[in-house]
C-alpha cells in the first residue's frame, strides 16, 4: 500500500522533529479549528480563512515515542469542514517542499496558497488578498473570519507582524510565546544599546524596564510578567482577556518551554478554546 500524505504515517518525505509534549499544542489546536469551522459553516462570513505562518513540513514525528501527527497545516486541509483559504508560509527549502507535495493531496489546492519566505515577509501578501475582498460589496455578507497559527522555534514573529493580522476585522489567534526563547536572550538583549530579536518580538523597547524591575526575583518572576506584557499589547489592539487563555507547555526536565496564548475580539472565541483545551491536561502556568 502506497503511504498517504494525509495520514500520520511514514510517507518519505522530512517531517519536524518534536518531543513528546508537543502532541497536546497539535491536540488543542485541532479542536479549536473543528469548534470553529463547525460552527461558522452556515454563517454569512464571506471568507473562513486559516493563516499558519510557520507551516513546517507537514507532519510532526515525535520523541522518544515515536508516534507521528498531522501538523497544523494538514489539520487545516484535513477538517471535516473546509476552510475557503488556506494560507501556509514556509521559509525552509526541505520543509517547503514536503509541504506542498502534502498539502497538494488533499484536494484543495485552489483553496490552498503557499508562501515560500519569511514568515513577516509573506504577512502583507496573506492581509492584503484578505482585505482585497472584504473591501468588495457583497450584499447580505460579512467580512472574512480568520484564525491565524503562530508557531515560531524562538523569536521569529516580529510584532508588526502581529499588528498586520490583528488589523483585520476578524481574527483569532494562536501564539507560541516562546519562554525559552526569551530566557536565552533577554539579558544580552536588555544590555545591547541596539535593536536586537526580543525588542522586534515586543514591538518595543518597554520590555526592558519590565525585565530589569523582575529578573532579581527570578526566572518564573520574569518569565510570568514578560507573558502578560506581551498580552497587554495585544489587549491595546482589542483582544478580549477574560481570564488567563494560555496553556504551558514543558520538557522533560520540567523545564517551561512555551506558552500557548489564545487570543480573540470575541466571547465565542474563548468558548471554543476552552472546549479545546478541556481535551488535554497540562501543569498549572507559573
Amino acid at each position: 500500500m502506497v503511504p498517504s500524505y494525509l495520514k500520520p504515517e511514514h510517507d518519505g518525505l522530512p517531517m519536524r522533529d518534536s518531543q513528546d509534549y508537543a502532541k497536546d499544542k497539535l491536540t488543542i489546536l485541532k479542536g479549536y479549528m473543528a469548534r470553529f469551522t463547525t460552527a461558522m459553516k452556515d454563517k454569512k462570513w464571506r471568507t473562513l480563512n486559516y493563516i499558519d505562518l510557520q507551516a513546517g513540513p507537514g507532519k510532526n514525528e515525535f520523541s522518544p515515542s515515536g508516534d507521528i501527527m498531522l501538523g497544523s497545516p494538514l489539520l487545516a486541509l484535513t477538517t471535516r469542514f473546509p476552510f475557503h483559504n488556506v494560507f501556509l508560509v514556509e521559509m525552509g527549502d526541505a520543509e517547503f517542499d514536503a509541504l506542498e507535495k502534502r498539502a497538494l493531496e488533499s484536494g484543495l489546492g485552489s483553496r490552498t496558497h503557499l508562501f515560500h519566505k519569511d514568515c513577516n515577509v509573506a504577512v502583507d501578501n496573506i492581509v492584503e488578498r484578505i482585505e482585497q475582498v472584504d473591501k468588495e460589496f457583497l450584499p447580505g455578507k460579512w467580512s472574512s473570519l480568520n484564525l491565524a497559527f503562530l508557531d515560531p522555534e524562538g523569536l521569529e514573529v516580529e510584532w508588526k507582524t502581529v499588528e498586520k493580522l490583528a488589523s483585520l476585522n476578524r481574527m483569532d489567534l494562536v501564539v507560541n510565546f516562546s519562554t525559552s526563547g526569551i530566557t536565552r536572550n533577554a539579558g544580552m538583549a536588555a544590555r545591547d544599546e541596539g535593536d536586537t530579536v526580543v525588542d522586534r518580538f515586543f514591538g518595543t523597547r518597554e520590555w526592558r524596564s519590565v525585565y530589569e524591575r523582575f529578573r532579581v526575583d527570578g526566572a518564573s518572576s520574569v518569565r510570568r510578567k514578560l507573558i502578560d506584557f506581551y498580552l497587554g499589547r495585544l489587549n491595546d489592539m482589542g483582544y478580549v482577556q477574560t481570564e488567563r487563555q494560555e496553556k504551558p507547555f514543558r520538557n522533560q526536565r520540567n523545564v517551561q518551554v512555551y506558552t500557548m496564548i489564545f487570543a480573540s475580539k470575541h466571547d465565542l472565541g474563548i468558548k471554543f478554546w476552552n472546549g479545546a483545551v478541556k481535551e488535554v491536561r497540562q501543569p498549572p502556568l507559573l
